[in-house]
């Protein structure tokens, strides 16, 4: 009798205990779909729908797409391994700065990519370039590496091209580099952006070293001015946070997204998806739309005064992998600012044979930075040079990228104009 009173109970207990699960398990889910309810609002509110048409960026005519000559002169650059760091040191080093042996390697990497060049060259035809529409299939995968080394190819033979006074292949040189820099930062991937970004630091690099030729006319600074990117860089990794997020969430409405991130799910991974994974995906879209929001303020307030972790939707990831990113666009973006205040500068002492005493006559040039959050410094030289700088830029950018030697700095000398215009 004992014994069936003990089955009795044993089979209620396990019952009890199997609701009990139940219970917990669809909380966990009730509580998973709220919160995924609640992040696709904010992320929709803060950066946009999840819906990757939404961030594709819009088609270029064909008759005006110069991205069939960039991919082609891309893929036809010869350069050996060993010669990889020699050319990146060229694209990134002033021409007048250049050893004898780095001179002898340039002169051996331009004349064996001349036909490269020859096709970078052909693309300053084209109005626009969308990459997009030029790269399918496989090649997507390796084109990117191949534009990159295009960078620096154009970089380092514009920089030749400045040493020998040839001005007609600097600026070839210099609006293949804008179009092949614009061309990336427009893309809806997050790489593409960022590669486009390390072209344009190339690019500033290279048209402030021009700027400072003692041949130079106002004319030839309103053509350098021309040279710089326009593409709205806090937009495109808006777009590019759009994109990632909504691609995640194709992705998992597919089941493709344990295969994109190379897991294979057993009985157990299945059981805890079912169970958090609603929870995970909102948490990782309250990430993102921290991750866009932050484009607002500049990163040295970020980095002075970091978010709480739970303002970040308790993804240290957020702040830091993401946010390091938000700093190097936010970098770009001061750098060219910066740039191109140097120029009107530059121009300014060429017409009038000397540098203004300040910035108040510049439109903008008291505005604080999206990098630092301060506005540009100016000094005038007694020599009659003069420095434009962003305050702590450098420094910054240390911290930033963790002691990596950046491809252009924070601070520009001009050299003096009245002994150029006697």
């Amino acid at each position: 009798m004992w014994q069936r009173a003990w089955f009795r109970w044993s089979v209620r207990v396990l019952a009890l205990v199997l609701l009990a699960a139940l219970a917990v398990g669809f909380a966990l889910r009730w509580r998973g779909e709220k919160a995924l309810w609640d992040a696709r609002k904010e992320f929709v509110e803060k950066v946009g729908p999840l819906d990757l048409r939404a961030y594709r960026p819009k088609p270029v005519p064909e008759e005006e797409n110069g991205a069939v000559w960039l991919l082609a002169g891309a893929r036809a650059v010869v350069v050996f391994p060993s010669e990889r760091p020699g050319l990146r040191s060229l694209a990134e080093t002033p021409s007048s700065h250049w050893s004898p042996e780095e001179g002898q390697l340039a002169a051996r990497l331009l004349e064996r990519n001349a036909p490269a060049l020859t096709l970078l060259h052909r693309s300053l035809g084209m109005k626009a370039c969308d990459l997009s529409d030029a790269v399918t299939g496989k090649i997507k995968a390796t084109y990117r590496l191949d534009l990159l080394r295009a960078a620096q190819l154009l970089d380092a033979d514009g920089r030749d091209a400045l040493r020998l006074d040839d001005m007609d292949r600097l600026f070839a040189d210099a609006g293949a580099l804008r179009l092949l820099a614009s061309a990336q930062e427009r893309e809806d991937e997050l790489i593409d952006p960022l590669l486009g970004i390390y072209a344009e630091r190339l690019s500033l690099a290279v048209i402030r070293e021009a700027a400072g030729l003692p041949s130079l006319r106002p004319g030839d600074i309103d053509r350098l001015s021309a040279l710089l990117p326009t593409v709205d860089l806090a937009a495109a990794l808006h777009r590019a946070v759009g994109y990632e997020a909504a691609g995640m969430m194709d992705r998992i409405a597919n089941g493709t997204e344990a295969e994109h991130l190379g897991i294979q799910l057993g009985l157990r991974g299945h059981l805890e998806n079912w169970l958090r994974g609603d929870a995970e995906i909102a948490r990782a879209l309250r990430g993102w739309a921290a991750w866009a929001e932050s484009m607002s303020q500049p990163y040295a307030r970020r980095l002075a005064a970091p978010p709480a972790r739970e303002s970040v939707s308790d993804n240290p990831f957020v702040w830091d992998s993401q946010g390091r990113t938000a700093g190097r666009v936010q970098a770009a973006m001061a750098l060219r600012q910066m740039t191109a205040l140097g120029l009107e500068v530059r121009k300014a002492g060429l017409e009038r044979g000397a540098y203004p005493a300040d910035l108040s006559a510049f439109p903008g040039a008291a505005s604080p930075d999206p990098f630092t959050g301060k506005p540009v410094a100016y000094t005038l030289h007694p020599d009659g040079s003069a420095t434009l700088s962003i305050p702590g830029g450098d420094a910054l950018y240390d911290k930033l990228s963790a002691g990596k030697v950046p491809t252009i700095g924070a601070t520009w000398t001009l050299p003096p104009v009245s002994a150029e215009r006697r």
